[in-house]
C-alpha cells in the first residue's frame, strides 16, 4: 500500500468511524453529511466521492459497527479467562452495547438482517457461530454446560433464535429483555445465581 493508498484508507476509516458513532447516538435522520464531514474533520465533497450517498454511506456503517462488535466478542472468546467470567463479560457488554443504539439505527440493522442472505447472516454463520461453538465446549470443558447437550441441540437453539430475530416486530420485543435472554442462554431456566458485574 502506496502514501496515496494509506491516506485514503485512513481517511475511509475516520469517516466510517464517526458516522457509525453519530448513527447510534443521534439516529439516522438527524445526522446529515454535513455533520459527520465536521466531526471527521473531513470535507462533504471527499464523503460523496468514497460512498456516493448518505444511504451507502449508512449501509457501510452499520457493516462497521458489526465488524468492530464481531471483533470486540471475538477477542473476548480467545481470552486466557474462564467460561464464567467470559459470561459476565459478554451479558453486560451485550446489554450496553443494545442499550446504547439509537432506535432508528437498531430498526435498520434489523431490517438489513431480514434481507435474505445478508452480510450479518453470513458473519454469523461462517464466524460468529464457529466461534460460540468453541465457547460451549470450554464451558462442557469447566463443568458449566451438560455434557449431554449436544452441538445439534445447541445449533437448533441458536437457529431458533436467529429465525425469531428476523421476525417484524422481534426488536420491539427483545430490546427491554437483552441482559435476562443473555443469563436465559448462556445459563438456562435454572440460572446460575446471582450474576455480579464483571471485575
Amino acid at each position: 500500500m502506496d502514501g496515496f493508498e494509506r491516506r485514503t484508507s485512513m481517511k475511509k476509516e475516520m469517516i466510517l468511524n464517526t458516522s457509525t458513532t453519530l448513527f447510534q447516538k443521534d439516529g439516522i435522520k438527524k445526522v446529515s453529511i454535513s455533520k459527520i464531514a465536521k466531526e471527521a474533520n473531513v470535507s462533504q465533497v471527499t464523503i460523496y466521492n468514497y460512498f456516493e450517498s448518505k444511504e451507502k454511506l449508512l449501509y457501510e456503517a452499520l457493516i462497521y459497527f458489526v465488524n468492530q462488535t464481531w471483533e470486540k466478542y471475538h477477542k473476548l472468546i480467545e481470552e486466557p479467562i474462564s467460561y464464567e467470567e467470559k459470561m459476565k463479560q459478554f451479558i453486560f457488554s451485550e446489554a450496553q452495547t443494545v442499550n446504547g443504539l439509537h432506535e432508528e439505527f437498531s430498526n435498520y440493522m434489523m431490517d438489513q438482517y431480514k434481507i435474505p442472505g445478508n452480510f450479518i447472516e453470513h458473519l454469523y454463520q461462517e464466524k460468529a457461530l464457529p466461534a460460540m461453538m468453541q465457547l460451549v465446549q470450554q464451558g462442557r470443558d469447566e463443568g458449566f454446560i451438560d455434557p449431554g447437550i449436544s452441538d445439534a441441540a445447541i445449533f437448533v437453539y441458536l437457529q431458533m433464535f436467529t429465525d425469531y430475530l428476523q421476525k417484524g416486530d422481534a426488536i420491539e420485543q427483545l430490546v427491554p429483555l437483552t441482559e435476562e435472554l443473555m443469563k436465559l442462554f448462556f445459563y438456562g431456566i435454572a440460572g446460575n445465581g446471582e450474576i455480579k458485574k464483571p471485575d
